[in-house]
C-alpha cells in the first residue's frame, strides 16, 4: 500500500480528500531517523522548547485536527470501497467518454473519478452536464503546468500537445461514498445525454 514503501510517504488531509483530519496533512515512514527529522522539520526545528536543531517550520497538527483525522482513518478503507464500487457502476454505463484507467496490478481508491470528453467541447459539456441534468463536476487542472505564468518562464518553448490535450478534455465526475444509486443513474444520464449531443 502506499505509505508502506520508499523513505517516507505524505499524504494530504484537505477537507475534499478521501479522508481528512479538517486541514494538513501527515508523513509515514519506517526509519527512526527519518521520522524525527520530520517531527524537527514540523516543530521550528525542535525537539525541546528553544532548542532549535535547524530550521524548521510550525507545521503542528493540533489535537482537535488530529482526533478528527485518527476517526477518518477508521473509516477509510469502508468509504475506498464505496468509491470503487460507484466507479464500478460509472466504468460499466458511462458511453461516449473515456473512464479512468487503472494499471495492470494496481488498485485505485478514485480520489477523484476524472474522465475524457474527446472531440467535445468540455466546458459547454461541464456547463449543460450542470444545468440540464443537476450534475456538479470538477476540472482539476484546466491549465497544464507549462503554461502557467508561474512556471511558463523556465521552458518557454515547451509544446506538450498531450498535456495539452488531457487538459483541455478532463472532468472530474462525483465519486464520493454519499451517492445514492438515484445519483449514479442521473450522473450516467446526464454524462451519456452530454457525451451524445456534443455538449
Amino acid at each position: 500500500m502506499v505509505g508502506t514503501f520508499g523513505t517516507f510517504a505524505m499524504f494530504s488531509l484537505y477537507p475534499t480528500k478521501n479522508m481528512t483530519s479538517g486541514e494538513g496533512g501527515m508523513v509515514s515512514c519506517a526509519d527512526p531517523e527519518t521520522a524525527r527529522r520530520v517531527r524537527l522539520l514540523r516543530n521550528q526545528g525542535m525537539e525541546r522548547q528553544y532548542a532549535n536543531e535547524l530550521v524548521g517550520l510550525n507545521n503542528r497538527m493540533t489535537d482537535i485536527h488530529a482526533a478528527i483525522g485518527r476517526v477518518q482513518l477508521a473509516k477509510v478503507d469502508a468509504w475506498t470501497q464505496t468509491r470503487q464500487a460507484n466507479a464500478a457502476y460509472l466504468d460499466a454505463h458511462l458511453e461516449g467518454v473515456v473512464v479512468p484507467p487503472v494499471a495492470n496490478g494496481a488498485v485505485h481508491v478514485y480520489h477523484q473519478y476524472t474522465i475524457r470528453v474527446q472531440g467535445t467541447d468540455r466546458d459547454r459539456f461541464v456547463k449543460a452536464l450542470k444545468e440540464e441534468h443537476q450534475v456538479g463536476s470538477g476540472v482539476y487542472y484546466p491549465i497544464p503546468n507549462h503554461r502557467l505564468e508561474s512556471l511558463a518562464h523556465f521552458a518557454p518553448e515547451l509544446h506538450l500537445p498531450q498535456t495539452e490535450a488531457a487538459a483541455a478534455e478532463v472532468v472530474s465526475l462525483p465519486v464520493h461514498p454519499s451517492l445514492s444509486e438515484a445519483d449514479l443513474e442521473r450522473i450516467v444520464t446526464g454524462v451519456n445525454a452530454c457525451a451524445k449531443a456534443g455538449a
